[in-house]
């Protein structure tokens, strides 16, 4: 049962980098993200999406507003607490696959859940079926070296969704891959995700990923610019915790 708060709510979030020229990479952003959402965040580059994709997987704080992550501020969070957020709450698949060259697919897809102390039996199933769930069982002994760029996105694929995540961060997934492996790496995370619940967030700048989500948030010189949902037209500012505006259906 999908619960009627938030998985994750920004509340006037700001990201202000330091330096000679301090730049606003982000300037008061609110949003509120449902679970089981299916969103993309699209801009061109420069736009902030990519420091949104930081703040949303807990790899930055703001420096401005608040963020929520099922209910908790992520500001109050230390850094063993952020690290055991991403660890339990968030999956990430990126562009550049990111996956390690020496270790077989099996093993590259088990190695976060040995990290997690998960013990072998149980990660042989999850593996297993993990696996599967992306049509690789066949290349579990492969090295990365050995399969194609579809396939390598298949294998990040089923080593985020291993983890059983909350939330999927998708970044530029289908940067590295021709059209057609474009098309099936995003129905494969689209239909996995729908199945298991799994909120997911495309940072992206391809307008057809965009069009197959059912919320597109345009980021645009750090600001929220647009924020539709398919059926439900612009989204209107609602008030969200402690009085703070934010966008809601």
């Amino acid at each position: 049962m999908k619960s009627a708060e938030p998985i994750m709510q920004l509340i006037s979030v700001s990201k202000e980098y330091g330096g000679e020229t301090p730049f606003l990479a982000l300037d008061k952003v609110s949003l509120a993200i449902g679970e089981g959402e299916l969103i993309s965040i699209i801009g061109p580059s420069g736009s902030g999406k990519s420091t949104m994709l930081h703040l949303l997987g807990c790899l930055d704080k703001p420096t401005g507003g608040e963020i929520y992550l099922a209910g908790k501020a992520v500001s109050k969070m230390n850094e063993r607490q952020l690290a055991g957020a991403r660890r339990e709450m968030i999956g990430f698949v990126f562009q550049a696959f990111n996956l390690v060259p020496t270790l077989t697919v099996w093993k590259n897809v088990e190695l976060p859940l040995m990290i997690k102390g998960i013990e072998p039996r149980l990660r042989r199933e999850i593996v297993e079926r993990n696996l599967a769930a992306v049509d690789l069982i066949d290349k579990a002994n492969s090295v990365p070296s050995q399969l194609s760029g579809g396939q390598k996105q298949r294998v990040a694929i089923a080593r985020a969704l291993a983890g059983e995540p909350k939330i999927l961060l998708a970044d530029e997934p289908t940067g590295n891959l021709d059209s057609k492996s474009s098309a099936e790496i995003i129905q494969f995370i689209i239909g996995l995700c729908r199945k298991r619940g799994i909120t997911v967030i495309f940072v992206t700048h391809d307008q057809r990923v965009a069009e197959q989500t059912d919320r597109v948030i345009r980021i645009m010189d750090g600001k929220v610019e647009s924020d539709v949902g398919k059926g439900n037209g612009e989204r209107a500012e609602g008030t969200g915790r402690n009085g703070a505006t934010r966008k809601a259906r």
